[in-house]
């Protein structure tokens, strides 16, 4: 997993550089507990294109396992991107209402997402 590990208002976060899907299922989580594990955080900046296409279709249910697995394991990510892939209205009502909880959040603009993981 290409990542850098910075820091912000004293909170040390993993932005993730690869270009690649790297979150095919939700078991590949995992990784990312064992990364943030070893750099000490559990803040996350992943981009859009990280995410396998079928997160981005509801009815895969890959968004709900992928964000359950957030939640059950204290991760935050804010997850950067246009959200091109995204047809249709219901994800896009899943992103905003994913905006409103603790665990994930959906923007285009990558400092919101910093200060978003960073401001809890």
């Amino acid at each position: 997993m290409e990542v850098k590990v910075k820091s912000y208002r004293a909170k040390k976060y993993i932005i993730s550089t690869s270009p690649k899907v790297l979150i095919k299922k939700s078991q590949d989580i995992l990784e990312l507990l064992v990364v943030g594990g070893e750099y000490e955080t559990n803040l996350f900046i992943l981009k859009e294109a990280n995410f396998d296409p079928a997160f981005y279709e509801l009815k895969t249910g890959l968004a709900g396992e992928i964000i359950q697995k957030f939640s059950n394991y204290h991760v935050r990510a804010a997850i950067v991107g246009k959200f091109e892939k995204v047809n249709g209205k219901r994800f896009r009502e899943f992103m905003l209402e994913a905006n409103k909880g603790n665990q994930v959040y959906f923007t285009d603009n990558q400092e919101d997402g910093l200060v978003w993981l960073t401001s809890k």
